[in-house]
């Protein structure tokens, strides 16, 4: 989250310089003192304006690809399985022991990360019987071959957080 700050300040700064560098100059009118003369005023100097280079944005990283491992959520006793897949702005997501699938859009990326909202399209939470998944968006960071992810969402005003290490699926 701080990159996609920095970054966004970042490309603001340099957007200011190069539009202060493209806006044509207002006339300087300077004054002699009254007591004088007109031969002794100095000329205006105007400083050069300095052009300040936008940096490149780095290449962004490849989201496809399928990775395993456990999610720890917050006040849950236990950890449970959890798997990925990814192909470009697209994903699946899969919590075997919850017999949940999920489908995954992305959002936005920075770097090395990926955001993602998550939508449940089988085993969807049951207020009823308080069993099931519910929808939630992810937070991903390359690391190494893996992923460390984190999960969020809300139910009841109450924030329900998950996260781990997921490592690339053997293909």
């Amino acid at each position: 989250m701080k990159r996609a700050l920095f970054t966004g300040i970042a490309f603001c700064v340099a957007f200011s310089a190069a539009a202060a560098v493209a806006a044509p100059a207002a006339p300087t009118v300077t004054t002699a003192p009254a007591a004088a003369p007109a031969a002794t005023d100095a000329p205006a100097v105007v400083p050069k304006a300095k052009t300040v280079k936008a940096a490149k944005p780095a290449a962004p990283a490849d989201w496809t690809g399928s990775w395993t491992g456990s999610l720890a959520q917050v006040g849950r006793a236990s950890p449970y399985a959890f798997a990925i897949t990814l192909a470009g702005k697209a994903g699946q997501t899969t919590y075997p022991g919850q017999n949940c699938t999920g489908k995954l859009v992305r959002v936005g990326t920075s770097g090395d990360y990926a955001f993602f909202v998550e939508t449940i399209t089988a085993g969807k939470f049951d207020p009823a019987t308080k069993a099931g998944c519910l929808d939630g968006s992810l937070t991903l960071q390359k690391s190494g071959g893996g992923l460390v992810m984190t999960w969020m969402t809300a139910y009841e005003g109450k924030a329900i957080v998950a996260y781990g290490a997921l490592q690339a699926k053997a293909k």
